[in-house]
């Protein structure tokens, strides 16, 4: 019995230590930091529509990123390329704006920290139908 205890109790110390380390920066081999939020779209968008903005303030480690910027259906797996970006360790303010227009949409996604220029992603999207659509971005750690 003495011995369950012992492992219960190191258990219990693992996870708490996992909890107290859960707002770790993102790094090199760590899982992806997203910005995302899914939404009803229409296919048939205009410019009198409100736009989707949608924000995070993060901690980044310096390092090359891999920078992903999707509009894709809810429950579908998003295959975007992405570009490269090389990031200075700080705090980031990450937003991204989905806007309709006429008959199309229009999503930026931007990242600023203090003395540095702000980057910017941005793409014309159409959707073929209406529907549940996650729209974000995603940075991987190189």
């Amino acid at each position: 019995m003495g011995k369950l205890r012992f492992k219960l109790g190191s258990v219990i110390a693992v996870f708490m230590a996992a909890l107290a380390f859960g707002a770790a920066p993102a790094a090199a081999a760590s899982a992806p930091a997203t910005l995302e939020t899914t939404r009803w779209l229409t296919s048939s968008p205009n410019a009198g529509m409100a736009p989707v903005v949608i924000h995070r303030d993060i901690y980044l480690a310096g390092a090359t990123y891999n920078w992903q910027v999707y509009t894709c259906r809810d429950g579908y797996i998003c295959i975007d390329p992405g570009r490269n970006i090389d990031l200075a360790p700080g705090w980031y303010s990450w937003d991204c704006t989905l806007t309709p227009l006429n008959g199309y949409y229009y999503q930026t996604c931007s990242l600023q920290t203090g003395g540095w220029p702000k980057a910017t992603f941005d793409k014309a999207i159409q959707l073929a139908n209406s529907g549940n659509y996650d729209i974000g971005s995603m940075l991987q750690a190189e």
